[in-house]
């Protein structure tokens, strides 16, 4: 495929979800939000888990560890099947203090301390950070992987960042909602929700029985795999597998983007009925085709292809054009929707934690009475600035640090967020 001709694809498939994005933020500013509150539309927004890291990563990692890329998924599936008991109560208390971010619900326990919610703001800033670079490398890549280049020339770079921080600014701080609900950005994300899933489906089809012999030949091979002397990783590791289904059970409340979608968008608990099995089975379908991608891919390709972008390299060097241009959007949909959610949440924090603040302390620093200082035009502008920010510092960390393993950068944000699910002494003794 000629690359303009994805470089178009892609500016047109962005351009469908504005669209999207636009007509349900018009409904809303008109009362009219069924759509956007329906389970089904809840649940798809919740796939914002699953980034990159789970699209591509999830193969790259599933090719030197086995199965033990199926963590990132046990975690979530556990706490949202559980979610009758801890998830209604967040929600519903999330709803009762009018909570706009975990830091805000953490720093409530504590006197709505803003110190500590600073703090949060902080460590959730330090642990995206990497993930955000994740996103952008991902897209960078998979860009690279139809042209001749291994590396997205830098300009380009710069416009899928841009273009980000647009979509973000646009439909993340038009205006002031006192539930932070943003229903054009939920409706695009259900959207990519869906295509990133049916993308991933029809490679693995594809794959088990277009170049394998179907299911019985692919386990086969899986089996070869598993007993080859050079799979040193494939070896079970309960320690690992233990710490890391923690680690992803922690993540997904604690993300600031998880928390932004599963607590502050629903207008009450009521989706949780559906979200609690209709999730697990979304991760599953995800889940279900990895392995076979990671061992035929292995088995197909060049020694020196990359394990991230297998789900990429075989449709390519099969000369199934239309296929992988599906596997791009759908890995363009997992990336760009973590990068708006995340830019959206992390500035939220950043402006009511940090910005804002500031600029009451200048306030009152000129004798102004704080109590009468309108904060609609600084909360908007500064959520601006903060949502540049955020996508800056991930395009700057992945300018400077990128050329990690997908999954290795997400463990790393991952363990960075789980620190957030301390117990309350823990914090006290901040």
């Amino acid at each position: 495929m000629h690359f303009d001709a994805l470089v178009f694809a892609a500016l047109i498939y962005v351009g469908l979800l504005f669209v999207v994005a636009w007509a349900a933020d018009r409904a809303a500013a008109r009362g009219r939000t069924s759509w956007s509150d329906r389970p089904i539309v809840y649940t798809l927004s919740l796939s914002v888990y699953c980034t990159a890291w789970t699209f591509y990563g999830a193969v790259g990692n599933a090719s030197r560890t086995g199965l033990e890329f199926a963590t990132i998924y046990l975690g979530p599936t556990v706490v949202l099947a559980g979610s009758w008991w801890g998830l209604r109560r967040l929600v519903r208390v999330a709803k009762m203090h009018r909570v706009t971010s975990v830091a805000d619900l953490i720093s409530a326990r504590f006197g709505k301390s803003n110190t500590l919610a600073a703090l949060i703001t902080l460590i959730s800033l330090i642990a995206a950070t990497p993930y955000l670079a994740l996103q952008l490398q991902s897209i960078s890549l998979s860009f690279a992987a139809f042209g001749e280049g291994d590396v997205l020339p830098g300009p380009l770079d710069l416009w899928v960042a841009g273009g980000l921080a647009v979509f973000s600014i646009l439909f993340g701080t038009r205006n002031l909602a006192a539930d932070e609900r943003h229903h054009g950005v939920v409706m695009a994300i259900a959207v990519e929700a869906v295509v990133k899933l049916l993308a991933f489906v029809a490679l693995g089809i594809w794959v088990i029985w277009g170049l394998a012999d179907g299911p019985g030949d692919v386990i086969a091979r899986i089996a070869e795999r598993a007993n080859d002397p050079d799979a040193a990783g494939w070896v079970l590791r309960p320690d690992r597998w233990t710490a890391l289904i923690a680690i992803s059970a922690a993540a997904v409340v604690t993300l600031p983007r998880m928390f932004q979608v599963l607590v502050i968008e629903p207008a009450d608990e009521t989706p949780l009925n559906s979200a609690a099995w209709a999730f697990p089975a979304y991760l599953m379908a995800m889940s279900l085709f990895v392995l076979p991608i990671a061992v035929i891919g292995r088995e197909m390709l060049p020694t020196d292809a990359s394990p991230d972008l297998y789900v990429l390299h075989l449709p390519l060097s099969q000369g199934a054009d239309g296929l992988a241009l599906l596997v791009f959007l759908g890995g363009l949909s997992s990336a760009t929707s973590m990068v708006i959610i995340s830019a959206i949440a992390l500035a939220t924090m950043i402006s009511n934690h940090w910005l804002v603040p500031l600029y009451l302390g200048w306030r009152r620093s000129r004798g102004d009475d704080a109590a009468n200082v309108s904060l609609r035009q600084p909360l908007l502008i500064s959520r601006r600035i903060a949502i540049l920010a955020v996508i800056a510092a991930g395009a700057i960390y992945q300018a400077v640090g990128g050329g990690q393993a997908l999954s290795a950068m997400g463990t790393v944000a991952f363990v960075g967020v789980a620190q957030l699910a301390q117990r309350k002494d823990a914090f006290e003794a901040l």
